[in-house]
């Protein structure tokens, strides 16, 4: 039978061994979750910087298009009023003609004009009493 001194230190020396092997394996595995946490940080910032640069340029995009049309829209407008402006000179025009060369026909054309809105109103109630 052994002393118990050479068991105790062979306990102490098995012991001592395990708690090596089980740091090894605790250092091994921090340095293994260590690295798959700074490759998925890796890859996280990637996505948000592809992502920011997307998001910039579709922003870039919409803000040109909006500039298109809002350009558009002012050149449109722009047409229509100077196409409201000619067609006002012109019919003051004709208006100056007609005043100048038939008075009487435009003193009854505008007699006409309000006899037809005045029969278009309605009637006023009367009191009756």
């Amino acid at each position: 039978m052994k002393p118990l001194s050479e068991t105790a230190n062979e306990a102490r020396a098995k012991a001592a061994e395990l708690a090596e092997k089980t740091a090894e394996n605790a250092r091994a595995t921090a340095e293994a979750a260590k690295a798959r946490i700074q490759d998925g940080y890796g890859r996280a910032r990637a996505a948000t910087s592809e992502l920011a640069d997307r998001t910039r340029t579709a922003t870039g995009e919409l803000a040109a298009k909006g500039r298109e049309q809002a350009e558009a829209a002012r050149e449109v407008a722009s047409e229509a009023y100077e196409k409201g402006k000619a067609q006002a000179r012109r019919a003051n025009s004709k208006l100056k003609d007609v005043a100048e060369k038939q008075p009487l026909a435009l003193v009854a054309g505008a007699v006409a004009i309000g006899a037809l809105l005045g029969s278009l109103l309605p009637k006023g109630r009367k009191d009756e009493d």
